[in-house]
């Protein structure tokens, strides 16, 4: 009754040279095309019993895809006794194609017995038949200065002119440019007393680059789209028509997204290079960025695609080796990492309120000031209980359903009756984790033995859910017998604060309200073990090395999400493993 055929072929080529030339030129060609072809074919026969022929038939995909890049570089690298010069003069140029076609062939007729071969028969009101084709290209053009004193005192200046065509037509290029500046102060007189310092380098930079990610290649472009099919009346007769409309207001005008970022940071190297590390500050400014301006309806359009905003992120990194033990027999390596980021949306549409406040975007929940992932939303605060029937009543609800906190009472109802709107959201969090570590040791016994295991964790972010009001039966679930995973819900006799009642509904106003959940967690990534047969066993067989290792990876987490796991929702896989590596 089904068959299915599917298939995926790469070709990648890249070609490079590189000549010396003399007075210290150096020039370097690389150029890598590449092809993709995928087809994906699905037949599901309409003589499966119960089937109905309009939903059975023929898929048929095919994709192909073309793209290629070339990068021509010119070096001059020149030193004069302690100066050093190095000047980088870079083309670069890209193209991308790609095809696809695609069929859906229905209720095929006097048969499909022949599978994926035949679709002649279908039936063209009941299929359906597209193709998406695009087609873009880039170019830059890059200098670079590279200054070095004594390998002491380095400044790097980069100017760089980048092109896409995906952008408005007035703005495909835009120019970018950096500097930055090193400094090894390990080296210097005043530093020979410090023996435990073995290398430190100060550097600072700043500097500007663009993003050209787009959800479409052709999002600057007006889109044409098919209106189906329309009748007019004509001087007297009817006439039918097969009608296009424009969905998307094109801007000629869109260009490059922008940040601007200031770096400082530090590297070092202790206690005879059994520690090092770098120490990073960051300060950035994303502005001109790529999102949808709303617009009036008498325009015809809801949005249009601009530069808009300012959104503003600043943190610090921190990168940690040490070489803890070092024996003849045994060596304990850890490597640490720490992360802390803080956003705020600075601007969204520049658009003001009679006080002059820049007004935010309480739809796509954007508040000037706020972190992006900012939760605006009803605070939960317990479950109505048996004594509270009649409070509850008052905003349609009943014992075990949430209860929602009242925040603003100047719209309430003369009674004292709340009324729930956007007057009673509140921030709660963030969904995006400010916070990110990971650690890992690596442990070596007799030389043949190694272990290790990591781990890392993300802090101090939030999520909302529904899951405690127990509305597995709204899509009959229950009805149906259907099974779901075991759960606690509020009854009479379990009169719980923190679950409601099956199907459970907040009260008038917000209905489907959803409580604010802690998703940090700390997850134990992976503990390996691997073994390497002695040599003198292995050269008997003319075989160089052999190499066992046994793994673990998503050992265990400690969190206090209880719906799925912390850092996807959802599930996630326990995988072992298990390998050789054999060397002839």
């Amino acid at each position: 009754y089904d068959e299915l055929e599917k298939g995926y072929t790469v070709l990648n080529t890249i070609f490079n040279a590189k000549v010396t030339l003399p007075f210290g030129f150096t020039y370097s060609f690389n150029i890598a095309p590449r092809y993709q072809w995928f087809y994906d074919r699905y037949f599901l026969s309409a003589e499966l019993p119960n089937s109905d022929p309009s939903t059975r038939g023929v898929n048929r995909k095919s994709s192909k895809s073309f793209d290629w890049t070339l990068n021509n570089t010119l070096t001059w690298d020149k030193t004069f006794g302690d100066h050093r010069f190095t000047v980088t003069l870079v083309q670069e140029a890209e193209e991308n194609r790609y095809w696809n076609d695609n069929i859906e062939a229905r209720n095929i007729t006097p048969t499909d017995v022949l599978g994926l071969h035949y679709i002649s028969g279908l039936n063209k009101e009941q299929s359906s038949f597209w193709t998406s084709d695009t087609h873009s290209t880039a170019a830059a053009y890059l200098g670079r200065l590279f200054y070095s004193y004594k390998d002491r005192y380095m400044f790097t200046g980069t100017v760089r002119r980048d092109g896409y065509s995906a952008f408005g037509q007035n703005n495909p290029w835009a120019t970018f440019w950096s500097v930055g500046g090193s400094w090894v102060f390990s080296e210097e007189k005043f530093m020979e007393g410090f023996d435990w310092l073995n290398t430190g380098k100060l550097r600072v930079s700043y500097g500007t680059n663009g993003n050209r990610s787009l959800k479409d290649t052709y999002l600057s472009l007006s889109n044409l789209k098919d209106g189906g099919v329309m009748g007019y009346w004509n001087n007297g007769s009817s006439d039918v028509v097969h009608a296009l409309y424009v969905d998307r207001l094109g801007n000629p005008n869109l260009e490059w997204e922008k940040t601007t970022s200031w770096n400082v940071g530090v590297d070092f190297a202790v206690l005879d290079y059994r520690l090092t590390g770098s120490i990073e500050w960051y300060h950035k400014k994303t502005h001109d960025m790529i999102m949808g301006k709303r617009l009036p309806n008498f325009t015809g359009f809801s949005s249009i695609t601009t530069n808009l905003g300012e959104v503003q992120n600043s943190g610090i990194e921190i990168t940690l080796n040490s070489t803890n033990i070092e024996r003849e027999n045994f060596t304990w390596n850890t490597s640490l990492g720490f992360s802390y980021n803080k956003n705020k949306i600075n601007h969204l549409y520049y658009e003001y309120d009679e006080n002059g406040k820049e007004m935010d975007d309480t739809s796509n929940k954007w508040f000037i000031g706020k972190p992006i992932g900012e939760i605006w939303d009803f605070e939960v605060d317990g479950i109505w209980q048996l004594d509270e029937a009649a409070e509850a009543a008052k905003v349609g609800q009943k014992p075990g359903d949430p209860k929602v906190i009242n925040h603003y009472t100047a719209d309430d109802k003369a009674d004292g009756t709340p009324v729930y709107n956007d007057n009673d959201k509140v921030f709660q969090g963030t969904t995006a984790p400010p916070i990110y570590w990971n650690m890992r040791n690596d442990f070596t016994f007799f030389k043949n033995w190694k272990f290790s295991f990591s781990m890392y964790s993300y802090m101090g972010h939030k999520s909302q859910a529904g899951y405690y009001l127990n509305g597995d039966n709204s899509g009959s679930m229950f009805t149906q017998t259907c099974n779901t995973f075991v759960k606690e819900y509020w009854t009479p006799e379990n009169p719980t604060n923190e679950y409601g009642r099956l199907n459970a509904v907040g009260p008038n106003g917000a209905t489907g309200v959803q409580k604010v959940y802690n998703r940090s967690f700390l997850r134990l990534d992976n503990i390996s073990l691997g073994y390497t047969l002695p040599s003198e066993w292995t050269r008997k067989f003319a075989i160089d090395r052999i190499h066992l290792t046994a793994g673990i990876n998503n050992v265990f987490t400690l969190d206090s999400w209880e719906y799925g796991d912390p850092e996807t929702g959802g599930f996630a896989n326990r995988q072992f493993q298990f390998g050789i590596n054999v060397t002839l």
